[in-house]
């Protein structure tokens, strides 16, 4: 028994050293040390945007021509950017042009002094004929832009932008005066094969306009001679022929609804018939995002998910509309509870890459087109 409490008293005593050796005591006057700073600027130094100043190009990146079996790339190393035309079938690469010379006559026409190594050119294309390329160099000119009237107003100025035209059998470069660049495309057209159609939507139901009233549009966007024509009328928020608004937040929602918007639409071969995806998401519960770092009061922005084990799914169906009748009508597609179903769309041709107008057509042909479909696990 004495053996017993012998034990117990040296363990109780070593127990008790070991908590006075971690107890530490701090006095008011001793300073503790600060926590290192995070250093952001030597992690800025790997961004994406930086690595590619010192990393350079690091495979080819073809652009093929469609009259001949031939494509033209640009690749840059630690000697400068450098311009090639392949013909694959002969083994043959050459320089496209000589960057000395066409450094030296550039400078001589923009008056901004640049060097063979580091042109500017950008947008390179091949003309139709491709006996020429036309590219464009941005200078160092301020000049104003089209729509404002003040120099002295924030954001009123821009960086002039010089066009050329270069014929590669005479090595001739010449400017192309008063040019002007071209607007983007609107992002929200789907635009028919033939070029005949185009679809869009607005206010959640779909509307179309011909070729001649999407010009109007690229140009101007507000031009109130544009005509469009409705295709349907008992879309709503949620069950929508489109886009819903994913991403934008209560105020922009409100700003944007009468705007036009992507359909998402594939079209068939012969531009008679197309396609749309269609979700029907109003009994699935809300979620929300608060976005607290926007200017002035924070926004909220609202959108439907379906959380595990909650009944409420969304319902995905398929729209098919005869457009020379602007008829449509639902596919049905149903064979698994809660499925999604999504339509394949015609694999876009590496040639293609650099055309202006690329529509989008379904997998398949006139008669027939391709989907996948999947259960809610995943299963089937």
């Amino acid at each position: 028994m004495k053996k017993l409490y012998f034990l117990l008293s040296f363990i109780s005593i070593l127990g008790t050293a070991n908590v006075v050796a971690q107890t530490k005591t701090i006095s008011l006057t001793e300073t503790t040390q600060a926590p290192e700073k995070a250093n952001y600027q030597a992690a800025a130094r790997f961004s994406p945007t930086k690595l590619r100043k010192i990393i350079y190009s690091t495979a080819v990146d073809p652009h093929w021509l469609k009259l001949s079996n031939r494509f033209w790339y640009q690749y840059e190393t630690p000697n400068g950017k450098q311009w090639y035309i392949v013909e694959p079938a002969v083994r043959s690469k050459k320089i496209l042009f000589d960057n000395n010379k066409l450094a030296a006559e550039i400078t001589m026409i923009v008056r901004d002094p640049f060097d063979s190594q580091h042109l500017p050119i950008e947008n390179l294309k091949f003309s139709k004929d491709e006996k020429s390329i036309s590219f464009e160099v941005k200078s160092t000119i301020e000049e104003l832009k089209k729509d404002r009237k003040d120099k002295k107003a924030a954001d009123s100025m821009q960086k002039k932008i010089f066009s050329f035209n270069y014929e590669l059998a005479t090595n001739k470069l010449t400017e192309v005066k008063n040019y002007e660049k071209p607007k983007a495309k609107p992002s929200w057209g789907s635009v028919a094969p033939d070029s005949s159609a185009i679809i869009f939507s607005k206010n959640y139901n779909l509307y179309w306009m011909d070729k001649e009233n999407y010009k109007k549009a690229v140009k101007n966007e507000e031009d109130s001679t544009i005509v469009e024509h409705q295709l349907t009328k008992d879309g709503v928020k949620f069950y929508s022929y489109g886009s819903d608004g994913d991403g934008e937040d209560n105020e922009t929602v409100v700003k944007n609804n009468k705007k036009r918007r992507g359909a998402y639409v594939l079209w068939s071969p012969d531009s008679k018939h197309f396609v749309l995806d269609r979700t029907d998401s109003r009994k699935v519960k809300d979620l929300w995002v608060i976005n607290s770092t926007t200017a002035g009061r924070p926004t909220l922005e609202t959108y439907k998910y379906q959380m595990p084990g909650e009944k409420e799914a969304p319902i995905d169906e398929f729209i098919l509309f005869n457009f020379p009748a602007k008829t449509y009508k639902t596919i049905n597609t149903t064979a698994f509870k809660d499925q999604s179903i999504s339509t394949w769309g015609k694999e876009s041709l590496v040639k293609d890459r650099d055309n202006e107008f690329r529509p989008s057509i379904w997998l398949g042909d006139n008669s027939k087109f391709y989907f996948s479909r999947t259960s809610r696990d995943l299963k089937r």
